[in-house]
């Protein structure tokens, strides 16, 4: 987590560490968000917008929304049909249900996850299907807010990278990482501000 200070800290060094992001970061504002407490929201939100747009994943989130008011117990008995009119393919409902099952045995069941390391948190969500790395990496850059993070499968990471960096081609994911490494220990921010060069952020 943190502060403004630290936010404003934070991309002024991203600034003398990668000059060509530093001048997008110059052109946007500082990027404030706040930390989430309402975890069950933030993973059901990152489940829905696996694999789509962030316009699409939007539109749906509010149907689902709208449709369960985000009670667990409301997506647990979520039927097919609810769900093709949501939006949601089979495979998300079932994801959903799961997610949802673990909240209604235990409300508290990720409560730990602030105090975590980002490798715990990591591998605590993953046990959860559906859940994979990705969706992890966006609880923690998008809910715990921690600094330090990089998404290489991220496609929207991708293709500001690609774009801004002038590639070709884009390169292999372990040169990905190796490459944001320069950006470190503001990894975090540095993807805020390339979703947001494309105006396209996920949540």
């Amino acid at each position: 987590m943190y502060d403004s200070i630290q936010l404003s800290q934070a991309e002024t060094a991203l600034q003398k560490l990668d000059p060509v992001l530093g001048a997008v970061i110059e052109l946007q504002k500082p990027i404030v968000r706040a930390p989430r407490s309402d975890y069950f929201f933030s993973l059901c939100r990152s489940i829905i917008g696996q694999q789509v747009s962030v316009a699409a994943a939007s539109a749906i989130f509010a149907r689902f929304e709208s449709h369960t008011n985000l009670k667990p117990e409301s997506v647990l008995y979520l039927d097919e049909g609810a769900g093709k009119e949501i939006g949601l393919s089979r495979q998300k409902l079932s994801y959903l249900r799961d997610l949802a099952s673990h909240f209604v045995e235990n409300p508290e069941i990720y409560a730990h996850l602030e105090k975590a390391s980002d490798e715990e948190v990591i591998a605590d969500l993953t046990k959860v299907k559906g859940i994979g790395v990705w969706t992890a990496q966006m609880f923690l850059m998008f809910t715990l807010l921690r600094l330090d993070v990089f998404a290489p499968d991220d496609v929207g990471l991708q293709t500001a990278m690609k774009r801004l960096y002038n590639w070709e081609t884009l390169p292999p994911r372990k040169e990905l990482e190796k490459f944001a490494e320069r950006w470190q220990p503001y990894r975090t921010i540095a993807c805020w501000h390339l979703w947001q060069s494309l105006n396209t952020t996920p949540q």
